[in-house]
């Protein structure tokens, strides 16, 4: 394990609510360094056409996040954090790469999509089961795919599918969609997108990839399972004083720190934050201005971010 670094601030995520805490930790003037278990960026990274109070490319904006935070100062500390401790009057960041001492600490550690919890879901992982249409579905031109969700994430992806493949098999348990009426309305507009209400998949099947998905007792032939049903927040690592909602979402109080003093979260991994991407990047900044504020650091923010 390497020696031990510290920071003014660290932030346990580099998504849109744990690039948006660095770049505003840098604008108070203090150090800041983060750790990402995954790709920067977070789920917005693969999504070509961000819908919402914040447009563009996902992963264009990630990377223009990432440019900023570097060019800043901060430090990309290229490990997955594995907890979080007390250490006198200061924390320390566990990871793989060694400990990270830290004066305030941003828990921006997000959410993952949820599983099906079937037979072959597993074992076909990034073999056609995906959780991004705008990465795999140009793969799967003229085949079928099935997409399984009601909400937003499922539409929007069905739609993106729509236009490479020869049908989209839209599969949500539920008896209407949780969507925002524009996309309904295209779905069901789309000529090659069939819904099947009241339907669950039950297995996905294929050998070195998917061949069909089992949907109530039937067999779907199919190349991709795109599955889009809820995000589970990334919190296992964080130690139990920091208290967390049924869910496992990190609980926090009107300035957004945790039960665990001088830590703060933000983002999808935190309960109560609203589902759009605008709501990330605010969590975000206001993570990193209670915790500057905590320090006795201001924010510029006549700043242009």
């Amino acid at each position: 394990m390497s020696d031990t670094t510290s920071h003014d601030i660290v932030v346990i995520g580099a998504g849109a609510a744990g690039l948006s805490a660095v770049r505003e930790a840098l604008q108070a003037g203090l150090s800041a360094a983060w750790l990402e278990a995954q790709m920067f960026g977070g789920l917005v990274l693969n999504v070509n056409e961000l819908d919402g109070a914040i447009q563009g490319n996902g992963a264009e904006l990630s990377s223009t996040w990432m440019a900023e935070a570097v060019e800043g100062g901060a430090v990309d500390l290229e490990a997955a954090a594995s907890g979080i401790e007390r250490d006198g009057d200061a924390l320390v960041v566990t990871s793989d790469a060694g400990r990270h001492r830290a004066r305030a600490v941003v828990v921006a550690s997000g959410a993952a999509p949820k599983k099906l919890g079937v037979p072959g879901e597993a074992e076909l992982e990034h073999k056609g089961v995906s959780h991004c249409a705008d990465c795999d579905g140009p793969m799967l031109e003229g085949r079928d795919v099935v997409v399984v969700g009601g909400g937003d994430s499922a539409l929007q992806s069905a739609l993106v599918l729509a236009r490479y493949c020869a049908r989209v098999h839209l599969v949500h348990r539920g008896s209407a969609f949780r969507a925002q009426r524009h996309f309904i309305d295209a779905v069901g507009a789309a000529p090659n997108v069939a819904v099947r209400f009241g339907s669950t998949v039950t297995e996905v099947l294929g050998t070195d990839g998917v061949e069909g998905a089992r949907v109530e007792g039937t067999v779907l032939p199919c190349g991709g399972v795109f599955v889009y049903i809820g995000l589970q927040p990334c919190s296992d690592f964080l130690p139990a004083q920091i208290e967390r909602d049924s869910r496992g979402a990190v609980k926090t109080d009107a300035s957004l720190e945790t039960a665990m003093a001088g830590v703060f979260a933000a983002g999808a991994g935190r309960s109560g934050c609203g589902g759009m991407l605008e709501h990330a990047v605010a969590e975000g900044r206001a993570a990193a201005r209670a915790a500057a504020a905590r320090l006795g650091a201001a924010i510029d923010t006549g700043a242009n971010r």
